[in-house]
């Protein structure tokens, strides 16, 4: 693809800037890190190892790089031309990215100089060969690698780094460029370390993944197309080609008779990509050792021999690759940067929200704000419990009452005919009994045959025709016998979902404080057990005895009567009358009392358990924290210490907000 082909170019964006000042911008946004959350448009040079890339590297830049130690395949490496009027200069830096020993992101990205401004161009070699070693030994102070013997077998504490050397070039001669140069693909090493192959593979395959990358794969014509490695990555993350553009280096070493692939190749008959492809020759050894320093002109000369100069001469060589580069780099960055802007709009709100919804950092006297967080957490939890509305609490409570109640239901005493029994002269009754009863195992139940034995049990000296009053206590007593369970299995229910509503609060507003969380909820706990405790002891004492050791009495005396003949069912045979009364009797009597229970109950609790809780909540954790009359045994100063986690993600929030906020003044000077 040529240069005119891109969509909208560099003369037909609205950006009015000059490509000096495009590339400055994104140089500076890289600086802030902001590539670190936005995909910023980059170029990316990879290839194996031994492809040419460094050499390629030096005829773009026009500098010397290291090679020789090793060094140089072991981090990435950012190289950053501008073109100015002034005397040429180069400033080496250090981007801090990465816990080196932790292999994650540092909370603030920051690019810090190597060194000073450097005037000889001969110097540059060395700064990078030490910055490079200072990269791969995080552990020492970096400006010890400034000076000092690098020639020493001093192994380095580090065999790779994701933390990259920057090198800042300008100067007349400069092209307007910046690129990403990864460390050369290899496929072992001379101790059988895996690690580091695996390590570099992950760094490219990093890099080129990013959707805004222009992957320079770097392809040696010394080997086969299709055997180097970086051919195959650079397919799996761009398989159309859109972005990938092909150099191919040591067009030198193409054997007689071969040259007619790389002919296809370069002219998109063979491996097509979006971006073409470019042939590039540096001076080989023999070359520079012969004095031969002129590599432009003999790559020149080079590509004007017989075979060569039936190609494209836009293809050919580093001046026109720069060149497709440089106007590549910028078209995309124009594209990029109206959406850049307003990606950065967005990160800073997310920040700035996720910030507003940390706690806010205490800017008074510990003991206050311990106070203030008491009275907010009380606060929650009185309005909870004191509100008419469905709270959620409430909503958490409410199906324990419904259990609590169906449960109570279910113990009403189940008359069943005897087999023997007629229809015509069976104890019936009407419809009582819940759906869900029906056939119940568990409910209580007596038969006419019993019921009968139980009147002759306990008639006494009474006449025939009256109904026992003890017979009737009897079968009260088989219904209401079972009440005590539900009752203080209700309680527990309730207990143990107002206990964790508790904690979900304590969690909610202490959440920054984990050792004021501690303390308050072991608080809590013991004021929750002891209103428990006497909770359950009303039930057990009271509650529960009233209506189990008590005769049944009530003063619903209407209810009563209307529940009696309500459930009495007049038969033909008259020999069941008394029967037929005795039961209704019971079922109205039961009817009465369970409503009484499973009213009482439920309030019970609510009275005793919840509401004095509440009531004692604040005095006892003012009074038991000493926020008032400090205590000795209670260091509130201490409790008040920030969570290390929240400190530690507000810090790495500020951070982030800072680069959004320079990023954002960077790009709010830009007319679009």
């Amino acid at each position: 693809m040529r240069t005119n082909d891109l969509p909208p170019s560099l003369a037909h964006s609205k950006y009015g800037s000059t490509d000096k000042e495009v590339l400055e911008l994104l140089n500076r946004l890289r600086s802030f890190g902001i590539s670190s959350e936005i995909d910023l448009s980059t170029i990316v040079f990879c290839g194996n190892q031994s492809a040419g890339k460094s050499s390629l590297l030096e005829a773009i830049s026009d500098i010397q790089l290291p090679k020789s130690d090793g060094t140089c395949t072991r981090c990435p490496m950012e190289l950053r031309l501008v073109k100015t009027s002034a005397p040429w200069s180069c400033q080496v830096k250090i981007r801090w990215e990465y816990h080196d020993t932790e292999n994650r992101k540092l909370e603030s990205i920051h690019e810090v100089a190597f060194g000073d401004v450097i005037f000889d161009i001969h110097d540059v070699e060395d700064r990078v060969r030490r910055a490079q070693r200072a990269v791969l030994n995080p552990s020492a102070s970096y400006s010890t690698f400034l000076s000092g013997d690098l020639s020493k077998d001093d192994a380095n504490n580090l065999k790779f780094s994701k933390n990259v050397v920057c090198i800042d070039v300008t100067g007349e001669d400069c092209p307007n460029l910046s690129l990403m140069d990864l460390p050369g693909i290899i496929r072992h090493t001379e101790d059988g370390d895996e690690k580091l192959v695996n390590l570099i593979l992950e760094s490219v395959d990093y890099y080129i993944s990013k959707k805004n990358a222009i992957i320079i794969a770097t392809i040696t014509c010394k080997d086969d197309i299709e055997n180097q490695e970086i051919v195959k990555m650079a397919r799996d993350h761009d398989s159309e080609g859109i972005r990938t553009l092909g150099v191919l280096t040591k067009p030198d070493t193409i054997e007689q008779g071969c040259f007619d692939k790389y002919f296809k190749i370069i002219c998109g008959h063979s491996h097509p990509l979006n971006l073409g492809y470019y042939a590039v020759r540096n001076s080989t050894q023999a070359e520079l050792l012969k004095g031969d320093t002129d590599a432009r002109a003999v790559e020149t000369a080079f590509f004007k021999t017989d075979v060569w100069r039936h190609l494209p001469p836009e293809r050919l060589g580093v001046p026109n690759l720069t060149k497709q580069l440089s106007s590549l780099l910028i078209a995309a960055i124009k594209r990029q940067l109206p959406g850049i802007k307003s990606e950065v709009i967005i990160k800073l709100q997310e920040v700035t929200n996720r910030l507003g919804d940390l706690p806010q950092v205490i800017s008074g006297h510990p003991r206050l704000e311990a106070s203030k967080l008491v009275g907010v957490f009380t606060r929650h939890v009185e309005c909870e419990i004191q509100a008419n509305t469905n709270t959620d609490l409430w909503c958490r409570i409410y199906p324990h009452f419904m259990e609590f109640r169906k449960r109570i239901r279910a113990t009403r005493l189940h008359f069943k005919a005897d087999a023997q029994t007629t229809p015509s002269n069976s104890v019936s009754f009407h419809e009582y009994n819940e759906p869900e009863d029906a056939g119940n195992p568990l409910l209580p139940s007596i038969t006419h045959q019993e019921i009968e034995e139980l009147i002759q049990k306990y008639r006494g000296r009474q006449i025939e025709g009256f109904t026992p009053y003890q017979a009737f206590r009897k079968l009260v007593e088989k219904s209401n016998i079972h009440w005590k369970d539900p009752a203080l299995a209700c309680l527990s229910s309730v207990a143990n979902e107002f206990l964790q509503y508790l904690e979900e609060e304590i969690k909610n507003v202490f959440a920054a404080y984990p050792l004021l969380s501690r303390e308050i909820s072991s608080i809590v706990r013991r004021l929750h057990h002891k209103h428990q405790e006497a909770a359950k002891n009303l039930l057990e004492t009271v509650m529960i005895p009233m209506e189990t050791k008590l005769s049944p009495f009530t003063w619903n005396h209407d209810h009563l009567i209307y529940h009696r003949d309500y459930f009495r069912n007049p038969t033909a045979n008259q020999n069941v009358d008394g029967i037929r009364d005795l039961t209704a009797m019971v079922r109205a009597y039961i009817m009465v009392a369970h409503k009484r229970f499973t009213d009482n109950v439920p309030l019970s609790i609510d009275l005793i358990f919840l509401r004095e809780f509440t009531e004692q909540l604040h005095e006892s954790l003012v009074d038991q924290l000493g926020i008032v009359n400090p205590k000795d045994e209670v260091n509130v100063e201490m409790l008040m210490e920030e969570d290390e986690g929240i400190l530690a993600e507000r810090k790495s929030l500020w951070a982030k907000h800072e680069c959004f906020m320079k990023a954002f003044d960077e790009l709010d000077r830009i007319i679009f």
